[in-house]
């Protein structure tokens, strides 16, 4: 088995730059290492600092590597584009300089399709016009990420977005038809929406670049859905669990991998909430052993 497992801030609650309650950050990457993996994501630009020497001479110090960061953020707003491509630059800019490998690109949680997130017949979709935008930014920002900085771009379907299920996640490949453009599978966020991940991962086997392993505890999934919680509610109410103590088959994925002989990147993420005072190195401590058990070896 041969794919590098790393983790990334948002496992320790920072979904946000200039979150009040965000850990710092030599705290975190110094639990990275604690918890035993030598890779991580940037997490949001601005939360560690963008100049390129002090990330390096810290990471250096502790013997991490940074493989990749994201953009999370409202690309369904064409409004927002020009904004949003400008942190787009910033980030890659220093990514490139860290010598990373990859950017991932989210779209931003919707208030309405947060309500209905895996119920897709009664989820609003965006106008047409607003989808013809999308198509064309996420085409634009594959390849600003490949052709100037030498990433790879992956687009990741979110739970709460306008790309989260089975459809839309073809439908936006089909139509951006990028040369550039790869794709993130999220383990939990493709279960939380209602889409088989293994299935998903044979059909895109020429296009998954990045791998985020999540796992997903099914009660709390019920009773998200029996009771009409948004995504937001079910990330309080722990919806994602450490590694082996929830529904994903971890065992038949990673077999799925062998076999398209994908060789990248593993990011263990836990997304939760920092209000909840939950034990980040513990959790990415216990995911770490669970996969190590099924064959996954630190690289």
């Amino acid at each position: 088995m041969s794919i590098k497992l790393a983790n990334s801030p948002c496992s320790w609650g920072v979904a946000y730059a200039d979150s009040a309650s965000n850990p710092h950050w030599k705290k975190v990457t110094k639990e990275i290492i604690e918890a035993g993996y030598h890779y991580s994501e940037l997490g949001p630009y601005g939360y560690m600092p963008t100049d390129v020497e002090e990330i390096q001479s810290h990471i250096d110090s502790i013997n991490l590597k940074i493989i990749g960061g994201f953009i999370f953020d409202n690309l369904h707003i064409s409004k927002e584009h020009d904004l949003i491509n400008k942190k787009i630059i910033k980030t890659c800019d220093l990514l490139k300089k860290l010598n990373a490998e990859f950017y991932v690109i989210i779209d931003h949680l919707d208030v309405k399709r947060m309500k209905t997130s895996g119920k897709n017949s009664i989820a609003c979709q965006l106008d047409l016009s607003e989808y013809k935008l999308l198509v064309s930014f996420l085409k634009k920002i594959s390849k600003i990420c490949y052709e100037d900085f030498g990433l790879k771009p992956v687009l990741h379907p979110h739970a709460g977005t306008y790309i989260e299920n089975e459809l839309e996640i073809e439908n936006i490949i089909n139509d951006v038809d990028s040369r550039y453009m790869g794709i993130c599978i999220d383990t939990a966020h493709l279960y939380y929406c209602g889409v088989d991940v293994c299935q998903t991962i044979q059909k895109y086997s020429n296009l998954i670049m990045h791998i985020h392993f999540k796992d997903i505890n099914q009660d709390v999934l019920n009773m998200v859905y029996n009771n009409n919680l948004d995504f937001d509610s079910a990330v309080k109410n722990q919806v994602f669990c450490p590694l082996g103590n929830g529904v994903i088959d971890f065992k038949k994925i990673i077999n799925q991998l062998n076999n398209i002989n994908y060789n990248g990147y593993a990011t263990i993420e836990q997304d939760i909430d920092p209000n909840e005072g939950l034990d980040s190195i513990n959790y990415a401590m216990k995911s770490l052993s669970y996969l190590e058990k099924l064959g996954c070896k630190k690289l």
